[in-house]
């Protein structure tokens, strides 16, 4: 199971995602503005508690945690990152997130995947973070690497995004890779 997450880094704090967010997140399902949100998001305001009551679960069961990116200065909700196929009898488990579209170039992606990397290389218990990223998406590319995660190489057409296969770039984080 991983501990509770509460991080601050730069304009940011990264934190669980709970009841307290239920406006900021009907809001993006009412807008269709899910870009903040990370895969699974409610689709339906309904589904908004279900939905932050589970990713609280999800990190009690061990699964994984959703955590949500909050401007200090305005408390808004700018963004997701998050941990999901955990495996602990290996120490993995890949990060994924998102910004919103008017928020984006701002660093919080890159500042919240080192951020969060840190903290499950040492307190979350893990041994490896491994990070996809389509290799025709130049933005998050550039995330992993100023995030400091290190490219180890490419699955070839192993995305599918419903029309086509897409090629993806494999980044990994390991703790000697804090000591740089």
């Amino acid at each position: 199971m991983f501990g509770p997450v509460n991080l601050t880094v730069a304009g940011l704090e990264i934190r669980e995602f709970g009841a307290q967010d239920a406006p900021q997140v009907a809001a993006f399902v009412t807008t269709t503005d899910l870009t903040a949100l990370p895969p699974g998001a409610p689709q339906a305001v309904a589904e908004v508690d279900a939905w932050l009551a589970d990713t609280v679960r999800r990190r009690l069961e061990g699964v994984g945690v959703l955590l949500a990116l909050v401007a200090r200065a305005s408390g808004e909700i700018v963004g997701s990152i998050g941990l999901r196929d955990t495996d602990w009898k290996s120490g993995r488990s890949e990060i994924g997130y998102g910004v919103r579209t008017s928020q984006r170039g701002r660093g919080y992606a890159t500042e919240a995947a080192r951020a969060v990397g840190r903290w499950a290389l040492t307190d979350g218990g893990m041994r490896r973070i491994q990070l996809h990223a389509r290799a025709d998406n130049v933005p998050s590319l550039r995330v992993a690497e100023k995030a400091g995660y290190q490219r180890e190489g490419t699955l070839r057409l192993a995305n599918w995004d419903g029309e086509k296969a897409h090629d993806l770039a494999v980044f990994s984080m390991i703790a000697t890779d804090l000591e740089t």
